[in-house]
C-alpha cells in the first residue's frame, strides 16, 4: 500500500473541502475530511496575549498550511486551485514574518538582512523573557 492510496486518493477540487490556516492549525490538519478528532477531544481556540504573540500565531498558522498543502501538492501537483492557495500562503507568510522582524528582530539565526548581527538582541529565556515568544 502507498502513502498516496492511504491519505490523499482524490484530487481536490473544492476549497470548502479545506480549513482555513487558523482551523488547520487549530485541527493540525488542513483537510477536513482528513480530520479525525481524537475522542470526545475539544479542541481549544489558542488566544495570543500581546501583538507580537498574535504576529508569530500568524506565522504559524501560515507555515502550517504551507506545510501541509506542501505534502498533498507532492503527490497531486497539478491541482491548481490548492496551488492557488499555497501561494497566497507564501506570501501571506513572507507578510507576517517581514513585519515581525521589523518590529521584533529576526526569528532565525540565518537570518542575515540586517546591518548589525542581531541574534543576541532581547532577553534571554533564563533572564525571564524568551527571544522568540
Amino acid at each position: 500500500m502507498f502513502f498516496e492510496d492511504i491519505i490523499f486518493d482524490y484530487p481536490m477540487k473544492d476549497n470548502d473541502k479545506l480549513f482555513n490556516e487558523v482551523e488547520g492549525f487549530k485541527y493540525g490538519n488542513m483537510f477536513r475530511n482528513e480530520y479525525n478528532p481524537y475522542k470526545n477531544y475539544q479542541v481549544s481556540k489558542l488566544r495570543a496575549s500581546n501583538e507580537k504573540e498574535e504576529l508569530l500565531l500568524k506565522i504559524y498558522e501560515s507555515d502550517f498550511a504551507l506545510n501541509d498543502l506542501n505534502l498533498y501538492l507532492d503527490l497531486h501537483p497539478n491541482d491548481d486551485e490548492v496551488y492557488k492557495l499555497f501561494r497566497k500562503y507564501t506570501e501571506d507568510e513572507r507578510k507576517y514574518v517581514d513585519r515581525y522582524e521589523k518590529m521584533y528582530g529576526p526569528l532565525n539565526l540565518c537570518d542575515s538582512d540586517y546591518q548589525n548581527y542581531m541574534w543576541d538582541k532581547g532577553p534571554w529565556p533564563f533572564e525571564g523573557g524568551s527571544k522568540n515568544v
